[in-house]
């Protein structure tokens, strides 16, 4: 295993002729539970039937102890693909996810990692005890599956163990297997349901500290954007630059109300937080819209000038400035996006997989996203797959 995660995206796989591949795609998941009872060989005859029945020949989920570990094998032994779907860093995922229902499931948690077609990290952060990043990774599971769904032309499906006696994990709610059933089902999805059965189930998980200061944790669109060709630009000139350029700007955001949640802005840079997918997207392409003609006098003389935008989704710090005191959104996926906008063309807006996997649970219907590909990312932040967003529904071949 490497040392370190690599966002795998999923469309290194993703290119199929859906006439030579049959089967549909599945996303899954299920309880935690300790290994080595005989409620668990008839767990797994119950999954292999279910697949079987379904005719998945693709699956998403993560690798945690039980379920997801069981549902692995079952499709690695039907000759399915496997796609693993990790929250964070992969060590912590281990010592949080795996060992937690006993030292059995590391050999049998690598066997299935070293055999699947992609790994992929919803984020390559630390675990942070925030029942966000599993809720996170589960909307990134979804997404992925769906969007393989649609290259396949096949059904998606959702594969979920559970048990009516089991007590959840998760204080909050938002994370756990009753979670992303409800959400996949509010989407108007198909999920199914699988009986655990009496496994058992004394998890042991490690501990660790909380976060102090009033600090939480959300899930939230992030654009970031600067003007390409500002330093450039006559010192004569920029009082008309924040009038027009940066006033087009704002005024965009205003019309937005409370969607956008924070906004900062450093010379000719923005950053803003959104509070849904879809009304980032809108935002994002709105701002190109209001810069499409730019004044002659704010275009330096052989420049290319405009506006370069990265737009990303992800799990972010909410907080207090302590040198301002405002309220402060900041983490290593706000680092993420900032480093998107510059290998954006000017005019454009790059989205990140987890951007276009969000937007496909959004069901968002007025914007579409074609694939650009695997960009390496300034500041070794890493190669990451990234997506063209655009106006309009998605494209349909005459």
């Amino acid at each position: 295993m490497p040392d370190s995660p690599v966002f795998n995206p999923v469309a290194e796989s993703t290119d199929i002729d859906p006439a030579l591949h049959k089967g549909n795609v599945a996303v899954f998941c299920g309880h935690m539970f300790n290994t080595g009872s005989e409620a668990e060989v008839a767990l797994a005859a119950r999954i292999r039937e279910q697949l079987e029945a379904r005719d998945i020949a693709v699956g998403f989920g993560p690798l945690a102890c039980g379920a997801d570990i069981l549902i692995a094998e079952a499709l690695l032994e039907r000759g399915a693909e496997l796609n693993v779907v990790l929250p964070f860093a992969e060590a912590d995922f281990i010592a949080e996810s795996v060992l937690c229902g006993g030292e059995d499931w590391l050999a049998r948690y690598k066997a299935c990692r070293n055999a699947a077609k992609t790994v992929n990290f919803a984020t390559p952060s630390d675990y942070v005890g925030d029942d966000n990043q599993f809720a996170y990774n589960t909307l990134y599971a979804m997404g992925l599956a769906v969007l393989r769904s649609q290259k396949r032309g096949c059904e998606a499906v959702q594969f979920a163990v559970v048990s009516d006696n089991f007590a959840s994990f998760s204080a909050t709610g938002i994370a756990g297997t009753k979670a992303d059933m409800r959400l996949w089902q509010q989407l108007g999805r198909e999920t199914v349901t699988i009986a655990a059965g009496p496994v058992p189930r004394n998890l042991t998980f490690p501990q660790r500290a909380k976060i102090s200061g009033g600090t939480r944790r959300e899930i939230r669109s992030i654009i970031f954007a600067d003007y390409k060709g500002f330093s450039r630009i006559g010192e004569r000139v920029l009082p008309d630059f924040m009038n027009i350029i940066m006033g087009r700007i704002g005024k965009v955001l205003n019309d937005f109300g409370d969607h956008v949640e924070f906004r900062n802005t450093w010379g000719d840079a923005i950053y803003a937080v959104i509070d849904e997918p879809r009304t980032a997207a809108q935002i994002a392409l709105k701002l190109q819209e209001e810069l499409s003609d730019i004044p002659p006098g704010l275009i330096p003389e052989g420049a290319i000038a405009g506006m370069r935008t990265g737009v990303h989704y992800g799990p972010i710090w909410v907080g207090t400035d302590r040198i301002t005191g405002n309220r402060l959104w900041y983490g290593g996926e706000v680092n993420r996006t900032a480093r998107i906008e510059p290998v954006t063309p000017v005019g454009g807006v790059y989205c990140t997989e987890s951007f276009a996997a969000a937007l496909l649970m959004d069901d968002c219907n007025d914007c579409h996203f074609t694939p650009v590909g695997r960009v390496i990312l300034p500041k070794s932040y890493g190669e990451v797959e990234l997506f063209r967003l655009e106006r309009g529904p998605e494209p349909r071949a005459i």
